[in-house]
């Protein structure tokens, strides 16, 4: 075995270092030709924007706490059982899954921003010292009307509804918990004030459709008492009905009177055929019979007779029983407009109030991160595709 002198062992070490050198050098380059593999388009497409994202996210980025509230939007219960409750339906006095989505819309709108704006200092609330530059309001290179102002709002409040349990949240974020609690408490009063006005709305139209059905009735009545007096001018008489009852009364009795005559002449013409009463009878006959006739023409003549304005009489008089009737209706509906309208229609049930946050829940961070880096990173597959797609097509 040949000895193991110092200089042996220098060159040993001497030797491994080299070796060690050699490696490092083949692995940074490996390192760069991996690198260098990959396009400027990826870089581009997935790496500066996850960069950016990154420095967004970890370093720029504002914590915004969470205040959340939780309502249902209900009606009355009670449903009606007859025709009134048709005409109180027609009017607004049933809720309807709609109700739901009206809140939820109001939340939304410009109005609700509006009244923040004004009563609650919403402009200073969105523009706090802790806010970074990208996410307040105005922030940086950005508008400080009002419309910008609302398209900034959906940033910081949401409002979502579970259709299977009816359930509304309310969620609000801000840059301090009392901030978000603020705004939270707010659009809850907000909401409820809307369901009163509703609320009212609906009690006022019901009331002035059972209001106007009562008019309508009433007019109706002092129409047809107008013309039945107009009648009862024109035909000289206070009421057909008796008028016929009399001249029935009196061509019975004449009718009797006939009868007795005919009698008489019988027995005259039987016992005594030259007696000079029969001519008597006989005039008296022919006096009765014409009488009956014009009777009779005045009761059932072509015209200015009793039955014609009988005819005339009835149909006014029943209109009038008719008027009178939807009269007594209406007035049966306005009063039962009068009891459901002292009734809540709709309720506005606060489940959860508006919390005040202990810790920041937003943003999320290392999800955001991860989001932007897959959304990027599907963009440049979906484009490496379609151009490795041109190109063997362009190659065929």
């Amino acid at each position: 075995m040949a000895d193991y002198t110092p200089l042996t062992r220098a060159q040993t070490l001497v030797g491994t270092a080299t070796d060690v050198v050699d490696g490092g050098r083949r692995a940074g380059w490996r390192l760069r030709r991996l690198l260098g593999s990959i396009n400027i388009w990826f870089w581009a497409i997935v790496g500066l924007p996850t960069l950016v994202a990154g420095i967004y996210y970890f370093a720029i980025a504002s914590d915004l706490y969470l205040s959340e509230a939780r309502f249902v939007v209900r009606g009355s219960k009670a449903t009606p059982a007859s025709g009134v409750a048709a005409m109180l339906q027609s009017t607004g006095f049933t809720s309807s899954n709609d109700d739901q989505a009206v809140i939820e819309s109001f939340i939304m709108s410009r109005d609700a921003v509006r009244k923040l704006e004004q009563a609650n200092g919403l402009r200073d609330l969105l523009n706090r010292s802790e806010g970074d530059l990208v996410s307040r309001f105005p922030g940086i290179m950005r508008r400080a009307d009002f419309e910008a102002l609302y398209q900034r709002y959906a940033h910081f409040v949401s409002v979502e509804t579970n259709h299977t349990s009816g359930v509304t949240s309310l969620m609000v974020k801000a840059y301090r918990p009392e901030d978000a609690q603020v705004l939270a408490g707010a659009l809850m009063n907000y909401s409820e004030q809307l369901v009163n006005e509703l609320n009212e709305r609906a009690r006022r139209d019901a009331l002035d459709t059972a209001r106007r059905e009562v008019d309508r009735a009433s007019d109706r009545i002092a129409q047809i008492q107008g013309e039945l007096t107009a009648y009862r001018v024109k035909e000289k008489m206070l009421d057909p009905k008796s008028a016929s009852a009399g001249t029935l009364a009196l061509i019975a009795q004449m009718t009797t009177a006939q009868t007795n005559a005919r009698q008489q002449l019988d027995e005259l013409l039987k016992n005594s055929p030259n007696s000079p009463q029969v001519p008597l009878v006989k005039t008296r006959i022919a006096s009765l019979d014409k009488l009956i006739d014009e009777e009779h023409t005045k009761i059932s003549g072509e015209s200015n007779s009793v039955v014609a304005a009988l005819s005339e009489y009835e149909r006014l008089e029943t209109q009038q029983q008719l008027a009178e009737k939807a009269l007594a209706s209406a007035f049966v509906s306005l009063e039962a407009a009068r009891l459901q309208a002292q009734r809540q229609q709709l309720y506005l049930e606060t489940i959860a109030q508006p919390n005040l946050a202990d810790y920041p829940l937003y943003p999320k961070r290392l999800m955001s991160f991860a989001m932007v880096f897959a959304v990027c990173f599907l963009v440049y597959g979906l484009a490496w595709l379609m151009v490795a797609h041109v190109r063997e097509h362009a190659a065929a």
